[in-house]
Formats: structure tokens, C-alpha cells, sequence
């Protein structure tokens, strides 16, 4: 939440002509889901088991929303249908090779962790 503090984020017009409230959710937004991977990435150095679920559900979140973020950082204002058809496949991509690592990695430690 210090985002707003030090200014940064997003400064097209579309986005500051909104209410507060609207500014504030989406700012909690972003932070929910960083809390969520910090959470998630604390519980796997653990080795807790439900941080998995914690992180793929975040990875889940972070794409749909994810992809809106990117459409609108990138046309730097309202997208065209175009660029919001490639933010979704550039962020498919980016949390989808994170979801594959996240699953296979703990995949394997909750396998090791059942043998024990």
C-alpha cells in the first residue's frame, strides 16, 4: 500500500479520474496478491504442504488479472482488443512456466513428504 504514497503506478488518465474507492481496490488488489505469493514462497522454504495451494491459487489470480495490468501498462491508457489479446498470451506464458515449476517442485516435495 505505499504505492500511493510514493506516486507509483499507473498515471494514465483513465485510471486518476476514477474514485478513490476504485483506486484503492485495485491497489489492494496487487497487494493481496503479492502477500499471497510472499505467504506461499515462506511456506514452500518450510516445506508446508498447503503452499502450494496458496501459490498456484495466486498464479491463477495474478493471470486473469495479470493480463489486464499488462494491456494497460502497455497501450499506456485503454487497450485495443489487439494488445489484450497479447498481454493474455504474454501473461499465460509468464505465470504458466511458473505454475509448471511451482508444480512439479512441489509435486515432488509432497511426494518425499507422504514417504517419510
Amino acid at each position: 500500500m505505499v504505492w500511493p504514497l510514493f506516486n507509483i503506478g499507473p498515471h494514465y488518465t483513465e485510471f486518476e479520474i476514477q474514485s478513490l474507492a476504485h483506486k484503492l481496490g485495485s491497489y489492494g488488489r496487487e497487494f493481496s496478491i503479492s502477500i499471497a505469493f510472499i505467504v506461499s514462497g515462506v511456506g514452500l522454504l518450510k516445506h508446508k504442504l498447503w503452499a502450494r495451494k496458496v501459490g498456484l491459487v495466486a498464479l491463477g489470480l495474478a493471470f486473469f488479472y495479470g493480463g489486464n495490468v499488462i494491456a494497460w501498462g502497455w497501450a499506456g491508457g485503454k487497450p485495443t482488443s489487439n494488445i489484450i489479446i497479447y498481454s493474455y498470451i504474454v501473461s499465460f506464458i509468464w505465470y504458466g512456466i511458473w505454475f509448471l515449476i511451482l508444480y512439479r517442485k512441489s509435486t515432488v516435495l509432497q511426494l518425499t513428504k507422504l514417504s517419510n
